[in-house]
């Protein structure tokens, strides 16, 4: 039977239909698994969608996103090309004046600008060779990040700080950021030195607030850094000799809390086991503790402050007087990592003079909220030499240059003087650098631990050069109270070590000075003759 038109078509069109699948398979499965088709099939030719791009490809500086897909954004580039040739040629872009960054990440020699790039490398080989060249001229990484620290000023989270302690004290007389002592106790701080207050008082709200900014400050400076992390330590101990200041301190440290930074006060008077359990599940960064307290704690084993970074001896003269000396010492020599110290003395009494040295480096920074003699004078040891004739007045200061240790002596004479005087330094095996009219370098006969003795004309004398010596003679006493005072508080600023010893006979007629000078001796805490005593109390009366 012949088939009919119908049946053809239908025949033709199931034919057709059979070729069309034969060629795209996967219009015979579901969309889902279409779809995993046609991923695979990307995949194998290195074609991607968008979504699939952060798995197989890394981000780059110029995309740290991975938004581009590893793909150069030519247009922009072009874009950018001919904005920059449409503009004036004599046209300066505001990108080649940016000055280079200040910030501490960022490395040594990345600049901006190629001119200034060139002259940093110049500048980086010419530390180099002043580093080979000695010791003394040394640079580390370290101390070029603290200068640019201190070129930039005080950090923004220092800021913050402050201002966290300014809205919980608004009894404040000034703003804390005026503080000229606490902007040069921070410098001072990133400088790596210690310091003493010679203020002659405790400290001050501002002085503390301060002093806990700036540790809070180095905490999350710290926290950064993974060549230098923070210790199970607390960061700051702050010894008081009493409650009460403990108390006062304790409360500037809580405006910090909200930054967290937590701080604990331990001191007599509270149960000990209540304060070691409290220690050991706060872990604070602060502490603030009495000595006595703080040493029945530490042999207890309740604190570990061998990592302390940050001593803060408060009240030095109130400790010495209440006999705790020896404890201050103990928990100093119990921190073992590298740290700095303050001292805040509130006595300018000359026998706690020791005390304080004991407890600084050899170099240190002086920070004061006065400028009174006795202030300046602070830990120097004024001595008054008087003798019943020349000849008693040079043996006298032959046993003063024999006891003397320091490096370098400054001798401040009359320039009739020089002669006996030179032929006695060279006696006792110093060089000695004449500075008059005519000045000269006599070398020692036998030399003593290259020691220098700097024989200086008190008419030509200049203090600006005092400043690095701990030990000044004053063989012909000083023509003027001016004198005097000029050159004790311009030597040894750098020093707690400072001894000025001066020479006069009884035969010399300093009825003139007695009277101001026993007063800068009393007031600095120093011993006074007998003589000059009873001289100024007849010239009173």
């Amino acid at each position: 039977m012949a088939k009919g038109d119908d049946a053809l078509a239908r025949k033709k069109n199931k034919s057709n239909r059979k070729k069309m699948n034969r060629k795209n398979d996967s219009a015979t499965v579901s969309t889902r698994i279409a779809a995993i088709i046609a991923a695979k099939k990307r995949r194998q030719t290195g074609k991607r969608s968008m979504c699939q791009g952060m798995c197989f490809s890394l981000p780059t500086p110029e995309d740290p996103f991975n938004e581009k897909l590893g793909k150069v954004d030519i247009a922009k580039n072009k874009k950018k090309k001919k904005a920059v040739k449409s503009r004036d040629a004599l046209s300066v872009n505001k990108s080649s004046l940016k000055k280079p960054s200040l910030d501490v990440d960022e490395k040594l020699g990345k600049v901006v600008d190629e001119k200034v790039g060139k002259v940093e490398i110049a500048e980086k080989k010419k530390k180099k060779k002043m580093v080979k060249s000695g010791d003394a001229l040394s640079v580390n990484k370290s101390s070029l990040k603290t200068t640019k620290k201190m070129i930039g000023g005080p950090p923004k989270f220092l800021t913050l700080c402050l201002t966290e302690i300014e809205s919980t004290f608004h009894n404040l007389e000034k703003p804390l950021f005026t503080s000229t002592w606490g902007i040069e106790f921070w410098k001072s701080f990133h400088s790596g030195k210690d310091v003493v207050e010679t203020s002659g008082t405790s400290s001050t709200l501002e002085q503390i607030a301060w002093i806990v900014s700036t540790a809070t400050e180095a905490i999350s400076t710290r926290e950064k850094d993974e060549e230098n992390p923070l210790s199970d330590s607390p960061f700051l101990l702050y010894l008081v000799p009493s409650q009460s200041k403990a108390a006062q301190v304790r409360s500037v440290c809580k405006a910090l809390k909200r930054l967290g930074v937590h701080a604990v006060s331990v001191h007599n008077g509270a149960e000990l086991d209540h304060q070691i359990s409290g220690l050991k599940s706060l872990e604070p960064e602060f502490l603030v503790s009495t000595p006595e307290r703080l040493l029945e704690i530490v042999a207890l084993k309740g604190v570990d402050i061998s990592g302390v970074s940050l001593l803060v001896i408060d009240e030095l003269g109130s400790l010495c007087a209440s006999g705790y000396l020896d404890a201050v010492k103990s928990i100093k020599q119990a921190i073992s990592s590298e740290h700095r110290s303050i001292v805040f003395n509130d006595s300018f009494s000359a026998s706690y003079i020791p005390a304080v040295q004991s407890l600084l480096g050899r170099s240190v920074d002086r920070l004061s909220l006065s400028d009174s003699v006795a202030s300046q004078a602070s830990c120097i040891i004024q001595t008054v030499n008087v003798c019943a004739s020349e000849k008693k007045k040079l043996q006298k200061f032959s046993e003063v240059l024999d006891s003397a240790s320091s490096r370098g002596i400054y001798i401040v004479a009359k320039e009739e003087s020089f002669r006996k005087l030179t032929a006695l330094l060279k006696l006792k095996g110093l060089t000695v650098v004449i500075f008059n009219s005519e000045s000269t370098i006599i070398p020692a006969i036998t030399k003593r631990g290259g020691q220098l003795a700097y024989l200086i004309d008190i008419e030509q004398f200049d203090s600006t050069e005092m400043k690095n010596f701990e030990t000044v003679l004053l063989p012909d006493f000083v023509p003027s109270f001016q004198t005097y005072v000029e050159i004790l508080t311009s030597m040894a600023r750098d020093s707690v070590r400072g001894v000025l010893h001066s020479f006069v006979t009884e035969e010399e007629d300093v009825s003139g000075l007695a009277g101001s000078l026993v007063n800068v001796l009393e007031d600095c805490g120093q011993c006074v003759p007998d003589s000059w005593r009873n001289l100024s109390a007849s010239m009173s009366d």
